[in-house]
């Protein structure tokens, strides 16, 4: 399978932030340690509850996940140097429109109809201060990889089946130390996962098996399509050693 621009673009998107870190970590030189804006990360386990908003992406055909309130929890584990290892497990209040691809276009869409979905995933986080925070902060990014599934899957009339989806997750985020132990988390998130379309989008048919115009999608459109499902959270963090 070939992958999109977008997911291409990954490895650079990181390798520029890896730049970026590059001066805070050379400034750790040449300064006395009471004086240092950089202080020792003394645990190894973080967990995590957070909430924020699932961006969503009704995508092309309209009967996309749509944005919703996230909760999550989540645990790191060091790995060593600066990686850490995560594990994230969360629920979001989407909801989804319905297309019914033998009415016409005025009628065949219907909805929304509420959702609960579970996004489940791990990743790996590279730190970009090292075992250190900077003046409190600890930045990073990361990559992950995970599941956006429904906790009921349907399929629509015209053969669309509103099901699991496999994703890729670019991450970008900071926590904030205010004790040793605990941290304010703050992320984005980038869920990148493919929706396909059936052929019944693009030919659609009436009960009579009589051409609709105009079609859901039009036929210069592929039937599958990778979606960009931005999310933003806010977190507690709590530091720990197991």
């Amino acid at each position: 399978m070939t992958m999109p621009v977008a997911a291409r673009t990954t490895p650079a998107f990181l390798a520029a932030l890896l730049v970026a870190a590059a001066a805070p970590l050379a400034a750790q030189v040449g300064h006395a340690p009471d004086r240092s804006p950089f202080h020792d990360l003394t645990t190894r386990q973080t967990f995590t509850l957070s909430a924020g908003l699932f961006g969503g992406n009704e995508a092309n055909a309209g009967v996309g996940w749509r944005s919703g309130t996230l909760f999550a929890g989540r645990l790191d584990t060091r790995l060593g140097g600066p990686f850490d290892i995560y594990v994230s497990v969360g629920t979001v209040g989407s909801s989804r429109f319905r297309i019914n691809t033998t009415l016409d276009s005025a009628t065949r869409k219907t909805g929304p109809v509420s959702r609960t979905l579970v996004l489940a995933d791990l990743g790996l986080i590279l730190n970009l201060t090292g075992a250190k925070t900077w003046h409190g902060l600890a930045p990073y990014v990361g990559f992950g990889v995970g599941e956006v599934l429904p906790t009921k899957t349907e399929a629509d009339v015209g053969g669309y089946n509103a099901g699991t989806n496999f994703s890729l997750i670019p991450i970008l985020g900071t926590r904030w130390f205010v004790t040793h132990t605990l941290a304010v988390r703050v992320e984005v998130r980038d869920y990148f996962f493919r929706y396909e379309w059936p052929l019944r989008y693009f030919d659609p048919l009436d009960t009579n098996n009589n051409p609709i115009t105009p079609p859901v999608l039009s036929l210069g459109l592929k039937d599958k399509q990778w979606t960009h499902n931005f999310t933003l959270s806010v977190g507690l963090a709590y530091g720990f050693n197991f």
